[in-house]
């Protein structure tokens, strides 16, 4: 078993020592935002991964392939938020690309569960993917969450204990368009401003 994995877990299993067994139906929802967008060619593209509906549910961990085309797309880094670290201590966290199209994104939070009761809101951004741009076309974006690790830690004196993350996990999209080439950009310019002159031309005519 692997340091990381050994890491996640050893939480639910000290809180089902504590608090004995129950699970959670509410499920959360893992997005992406914006949702849908549309670059130029050879331009960067950036999106948020986002997961909302956490009630009174913390989020301790997560580890995720998040899927995309290759041919369109080109994997360059993903930015943790905050969401994990409440007081600035730093988190566990690893962006691996693992080629063919897909990122494996991890966190673990060092921070004590109480705390991110305290201070977790219920919607925030766990990352900000940046793409590069490789090819023209549409590439969806999809979410699998690993099921051994991707867990939520549920407030205590309810009967709950960390269980894996129901998410619901909802798709996005990035769509790569050609850039007009300056000379085509230039004519539009030019004619623009001939009837710009025209119109000024006929008013002092008249």
């Amino acid at each position: 078993m692997t340091l990381r994995k050994c890491l996640i877990s050893c939480r639910p299993f000290l809180l089902v020592l504590l608090v004995g067994f129950s699970f959670h139906s509410q499920a959360a929802v893992l997005s992406f935002d914006p949702s849908a967008q549309a670059v130029g060619l050879g331009a960067n593209a950036s999106v948020d991964l986002r997961i909302s509906g956490l009630g009174d549910d913390i989020l301790t961990a997560f580890d995720l392939d998040v899927t995309f085309d290759d041919s369109i797309l080109g994997f360059q880094s993903f930015t943790f938020g905050t969401g994990l670290d409440a007081l600035g201590l730093g988190t566990l966290n690893s962006a691996t690309d693992l080629g063919g199209g897909v990122v494996n994104v991890f966190e673990l939070s060092l921070d004590f569960d109480a705390v991110l009761m305290i201070h977790q809101p219920n919607d925030f951004v766990l990352g900000t993917f940046s793409f590069a741009t490789l090819g023209l076309g549409t590439s969806a974006l999809t979410t699998t969450v690993d099921t051994l690790v991707g867990q939520l830690v549920f407030v205590p004196g309810r009967g709950e204990v960390a269980s894996e993350l129901p998410a619901q996990a909802q798709s996005g999209s990035i769509t790569v368009v050609p850039v007009p080439e300056p000379a085509t950009l230039t004519l539009f310019g030019l004619g623009l401003l001939g009837l710009g002159a025209a119109r000024w031309r006929k008013k002092r005519a008249a």
